[in-house]
Protein backbone atom coordinates (compact mmCIF):
# COMPACT_ATOMS: atom_id res chain seq x y z
CA UNK A 1 0.00 0.00 0.00
CA UNK A 2 1.19 3.50 -0.84
CA UNK A 3 1.97 5.65 2.19
CA UNK A 4 -0.92 8.11 1.77
CA UNK A 5 -3.64 5.78 0.52
CA UNK A 6 -7.14 7.04 1.49
CA UNK A 7 -5.75 10.35 2.76
CA UNK A 8 -6.86 13.77 1.51
CA UNK A 9 -4.40 16.64 1.11
CA UNK A 10 -4.58 20.36 0.39
CA UNK A 11 -1.49 22.00 -1.11
CA UNK A 12 -1.33 25.79 -1.55
CA UNK A 13 0.58 27.50 -4.32
CA UNK A 14 0.53 24.19 -6.17
CA UNK A 15 0.17 25.47 -9.71
CA UNK A 16 3.91 25.51 -10.35
CA UNK A 17 7.36 24.88 -8.90
CA UNK A 18 7.76 23.20 -5.53
CA UNK A 19 4.01 23.22 -4.88
CA UNK A 20 3.25 21.34 -8.10
CA UNK A 21 6.01 18.82 -7.33
CA UNK A 22 4.53 18.27 -3.85
CA UNK A 23 1.04 17.76 -5.27
CA UNK A 24 2.34 15.22 -7.78
CA UNK A 25 4.29 13.32 -5.12
CA UNK A 26 1.40 13.15 -2.65
CA UNK A 27 -0.85 11.85 -5.42
CA UNK A 28 1.74 9.23 -6.34
CA UNK A 29 1.69 8.16 -2.70
CA UNK A 30 -2.07 7.58 -2.97
CA UNK A 31 -3.54 10.81 -1.60
CA UNK A 32 -6.45 12.65 -3.13
CA UNK A 33 -4.92 16.11 -3.61
CA UNK A 34 -6.70 19.44 -3.70
CA UNK A 35 -4.39 21.55 -5.83
CA UNK A 36 -4.86 25.22 -5.01
CA UNK A 37 -3.37 28.27 -6.67
CA UNK A 38 -4.29 31.90 -7.26
CA UNK A 39 -4.48 31.02 -10.96
CA UNK A 40 -6.94 28.17 -11.32
CA UNK A 41 -5.77 27.37 -14.86
CA UNK A 42 -2.33 26.50 -13.48
CA UNK A 43 -3.90 24.30 -10.82
CA UNK A 44 -6.04 22.62 -13.48
CA UNK A 45 -2.94 21.83 -15.53
CA UNK A 46 -1.32 20.10 -12.53
CA UNK A 47 -4.54 18.18 -11.88
CA UNK A 48 -4.62 17.01 -15.50
CA UNK A 49 -1.02 15.81 -15.16
CA UNK A 50 -1.83 13.91 -11.97
CA UNK A 51 -4.93 12.35 -13.57
CA UNK A 52 -2.85 11.32 -16.56
CA UNK A 53 -0.59 9.38 -14.20
CA UNK A 54 -3.54 7.63 -12.58
CA UNK A 55 -3.81 9.87 -9.54
CA UNK A 56 -6.76 11.72 -8.07
CA UNK A 57 -6.78 15.50 -7.73
CA UNK A 58 -9.08 18.52 -7.69
CA UNK A 59 -8.23 22.06 -8.78
CA UNK A 60 -9.31 25.10 -6.80
CA UNK A 61 -8.56 28.81 -6.75
CA UNK A 62 -7.20 30.12 -3.46
CA UNK A 63 -5.71 33.44 -2.43
CA UNK A 64 -4.11 32.46 0.87
CA UNK A 65 -4.41 36.01 2.21
CA UNK A 66 -8.23 35.94 2.10
CA UNK A 67 -9.98 34.32 5.08
CA UNK A 68 -13.20 33.93 3.11
CA UNK A 69 -11.42 32.12 0.31
CA UNK A 70 -9.94 29.66 2.80
CA UNK A 71 -13.33 29.00 4.34
CA UNK A 72 -14.89 28.33 0.93
CA UNK A 73 -12.12 25.93 -0.11
CA UNK A 74 -12.36 24.01 3.17
CA UNK A 75 -16.15 23.82 2.85
CA UNK A 76 -15.77 22.45 -0.68
CA UNK A 77 -13.25 19.84 0.51
CA UNK A 78 -15.66 18.73 3.24
CA UNK A 79 -18.39 18.21 0.64
CA UNK A 80 -16.24 16.67 -2.09
CA UNK A 81 -13.91 14.51 -0.01
CA UNK A 82 -15.47 14.32 3.43
CA UNK A 83 -12.15 14.72 5.23
CA UNK A 84 -8.77 16.46 5.28
CA UNK A 85 -5.65 14.69 6.56
CA UNK A 86 -2.80 16.82 5.23
CA UNK A 87 -2.33 20.58 4.88
CA UNK A 88 0.77 21.79 3.04
CA UNK A 89 1.30 25.54 3.42
CA UNK A 90 3.53 26.06 0.41
CA UNK A 91 2.32 29.32 -1.16
CA UNK A 92 4.92 32.01 -0.73
CA UNK A 93 6.19 35.32 -2.03
CA UNK A 94 9.81 36.15 -2.81
CA UNK A 95 10.74 39.83 -3.03
CA UNK A 96 14.50 39.80 -3.28
CA UNK A 97 15.36 43.33 -2.20
CA UNK A 98 17.71 44.78 0.37
CA UNK A 99 16.53 46.93 3.28
CA UNK A 100 17.36 50.06 1.25
CA UNK A 101 15.34 48.87 -1.73
CA UNK A 102 12.31 47.36 -0.02
CA UNK A 103 9.21 49.47 0.53
CA UNK A 104 6.93 49.19 3.54
CA UNK A 105 4.19 47.90 1.24
CA UNK A 106 6.48 45.14 -0.07
CA UNK A 107 7.48 44.19 3.49
CA UNK A 108 3.84 43.95 4.54
CA UNK A 109 2.91 42.01 1.42
CA UNK A 110 5.67 39.49 2.15
CA UNK A 111 4.50 39.00 5.73
CA UNK A 112 0.87 38.72 4.65
CA UNK A 113 1.51 35.95 2.13
CA UNK A 114 4.27 34.07 3.93
CA UNK A 115 3.01 34.31 7.52
CA UNK A 116 -0.62 35.36 7.61
CA UNK A 117 -1.50 32.93 4.82
CA UNK A 118 -0.36 29.86 6.79
CA UNK A 119 -2.05 31.23 9.93
CA UNK A 120 -5.36 31.53 8.09
CA UNK A 121 -4.85 28.09 6.58
CA UNK A 122 -4.31 26.37 9.91
CA UNK A 123 -7.19 28.24 11.49
CA UNK A 124 -9.56 27.40 8.63
CA UNK A 125 -8.55 23.74 8.27
CA UNK A 126 -8.24 22.91 11.96
CA UNK A 127 -11.73 21.51 12.58
CA UNK A 128 -11.60 19.21 9.54
CA UNK A 129 -8.04 18.09 10.33
CA UNK A 130 -9.04 17.28 13.92
CA UNK A 131 -12.04 15.26 12.82
CA UNK A 132 -10.05 13.29 10.23
CA UNK A 133 -7.29 12.65 12.77
CA UNK A 134 -9.69 10.50 14.80
CA UNK A 135 -9.93 7.92 12.01
CA UNK A 136 -6.26 7.26 11.19
CA UNK A 137 -3.55 5.49 13.22
CA UNK A 138 -1.39 8.57 13.83
CA UNK A 139 -3.60 11.53 13.06
CA UNK A 140 -3.23 14.44 10.63
CA UNK A 141 -0.21 16.40 9.44
CA UNK A 142 0.56 20.02 8.66
CA UNK A 143 3.71 20.78 6.69
CA UNK A 144 4.94 24.34 6.23
CA UNK A 145 7.32 25.04 3.36
CA UNK A 146 9.80 27.47 4.86
CA UNK A 147 13.35 27.93 3.58
CA UNK A 148 16.99 27.66 4.53
CA UNK A 149 16.59 31.44 4.83
CA UNK A 150 14.37 30.71 7.83
CA UNK A 151 17.39 29.25 9.62
CA UNK A 152 20.32 31.35 8.39
CA UNK A 153 20.27 34.92 7.12
CA UNK A 154 20.26 35.83 3.43
CA UNK A 155 21.78 39.25 2.80
CA UNK A 156 19.69 40.36 -0.16
CA UNK A 157 16.35 39.08 1.20
CA UNK A 158 15.65 40.45 4.71
CA UNK A 159 11.87 40.43 4.33
CA UNK A 160 11.76 36.89 2.96
CA UNK A 161 14.19 35.69 5.63
CA UNK A 162 12.17 37.24 8.45
CA UNK A 163 8.92 35.76 7.16
CA UNK A 164 10.34 32.26 6.74
CA UNK A 165 11.91 32.34 10.20
CA UNK A 166 8.53 33.37 11.56
CA UNK A 167 6.88 30.45 9.76
CA UNK A 168 9.40 28.07 11.33
CA UNK A 169 8.47 29.15 14.83
CA UNK A 170 4.76 29.34 14.07
CA UNK A 171 5.01 25.67 13.12
CA UNK A 172 6.78 24.85 16.40
CA UNK A 173 4.26 26.74 18.48
CA UNK A 174 1.20 25.00 17.08
CA UNK A 175 2.98 21.62 17.27
CA UNK A 176 3.31 22.05 21.02
CA UNK A 177 -0.20 23.42 21.40
CA UNK A 178 -1.94 20.73 19.33
CA UNK A 179 0.12 17.95 20.91
CA UNK A 180 -0.74 19.01 24.46
CA UNK A 181 -4.41 19.39 23.57
CA UNK A 182 -4.56 15.88 22.14
CA UNK A 183 -5.61 16.99 18.67
CA UNK A 184 -3.45 14.30 17.02
CA UNK A 185 -2.16 16.84 14.51
CA UNK A 186 1.57 17.07 13.85
CA UNK A 187 3.19 20.26 12.56
CA UNK A 188 6.62 20.46 10.94
CA UNK A 189 8.49 22.68 8.50
CA UNK A 190 10.76 21.93 5.57
CA UNK A 191 13.69 24.20 4.73
CA UNK A 192 14.95 23.91 1.17
CA UNK A 193 18.28 25.40 0.27
CA UNK A 194 19.04 26.60 -3.25
CA UNK A 195 16.43 24.79 -5.35
CA UNK A 196 15.65 24.97 -9.05
CA UNK A 197 12.86 27.45 -9.78
CA UNK A 198 11.69 31.04 -9.43
CA UNK A 199 13.02 31.66 -5.92
CA UNK A 200 16.56 30.80 -6.95
CA UNK A 201 16.30 33.02 -10.01
CA UNK A 202 15.06 35.92 -7.87
CA UNK A 203 18.05 35.45 -5.56
CA UNK A 204 20.48 35.44 -8.51
CA UNK A 205 18.86 38.60 -9.91
CA UNK A 206 19.10 40.40 -6.57
CA UNK A 207 22.74 39.37 -6.14
CA UNK A 208 23.52 40.78 -9.58
CA UNK A 209 21.44 43.93 -9.12
CA UNK A 210 23.24 44.73 -5.87
CA UNK A 211 26.61 44.44 -7.57
CA UNK A 212 27.65 41.28 -5.74
CA UNK A 213 27.90 39.39 -9.04
CA UNK A 214 28.24 40.55 -12.62
CA UNK A 215 25.68 38.13 -14.10
CA UNK A 216 23.47 35.16 -13.33
CA UNK A 217 26.15 32.55 -13.96
CA UNK A 218 28.55 34.26 -11.57
CA UNK A 219 25.82 34.52 -8.95
CA UNK A 220 25.04 30.82 -9.36
CA UNK A 221 28.72 29.91 -8.88
CA UNK A 222 28.89 32.19 -5.84
CA UNK A 223 26.08 30.33 -4.12
CA UNK A 224 27.05 26.83 -5.22
CA UNK A 225 30.55 27.34 -3.83
CA UNK A 226 28.91 27.32 -0.37
CA UNK A 227 27.11 23.99 -0.94
CA UNK A 228 29.13 20.86 -0.12
CA UNK A 229 27.23 18.84 -2.74
CA UNK A 230 27.97 21.50 -5.34
CA UNK A 231 24.63 21.61 -7.12
CA UNK A 232 21.11 22.94 -6.70
CA UNK A 233 18.32 20.86 -5.23
CA UNK A 234 15.54 19.48 -7.39
CA UNK A 235 11.87 20.17 -6.84
CA UNK A 236 11.46 16.43 -6.27
CA UNK A 237 13.90 16.53 -3.34
CA UNK A 238 11.62 18.90 -1.45
CA UNK A 239 8.49 16.97 -2.43
CA UNK A 240 10.00 13.76 -1.05
CA UNK A 241 10.62 15.42 2.31
CA UNK A 242 7.05 16.70 2.48
CA UNK A 243 5.68 13.24 1.62
CA UNK A 244 7.65 11.76 4.50
CA UNK A 245 6.38 14.32 7.03
CA UNK A 246 2.82 13.88 5.77
CA UNK A 247 2.95 10.11 6.21
CA UNK A 248 2.65 7.79 9.20
CA UNK A 249 6.39 7.14 8.90
CA UNK A 250 6.78 10.50 10.66
CA UNK A 251 4.31 9.54 13.40
CA UNK A 252 6.67 10.66 16.19
CA UNK A 253 7.95 13.77 14.39
CA UNK A 254 6.44 17.13 15.29
CA UNK A 255 7.65 20.64 16.01
CA UNK A 256 10.87 20.22 14.09
CA UNK A 257 12.58 21.16 10.82
CA UNK A 258 13.59 19.02 7.87
CA UNK A 259 16.50 20.82 6.21
CA UNK A 260 16.98 19.93 2.54
CA UNK A 261 19.98 22.04 1.62
CA UNK A 262 22.81 19.95 0.18
CA UNK A 263 24.84 20.46 3.37
CA UNK A 264 24.89 24.27 3.28
CA UNK A 265 23.84 24.65 6.94
CA UNK A 266 26.44 22.12 8.11
CA UNK A 267 29.18 24.75 8.21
Amino acid sequence: MRRLEKRVALVTGAGQGIGAAIARRLAQEGAEVHVSDMQEDRAAAVVAEIAGQGGKAVACRLDVTEAGAWQQVVADIAVQSGRLDILVNNAGLVIAKSVEEMSQQEWRQTMTVNLEGPFLGVQSCLALLRESAKTTPFGSSIVHVSSLSGIVGTAAMPGYTASKAGLRFFSKSIAIDFGRKGYRIRSNSVHPGLTEGNSAEALFAAHTRNGLSSNREEALRHFLDKYPLGYMGRLEDVAAGVAYLASDEAAFVTGTELVIDGGMSAY
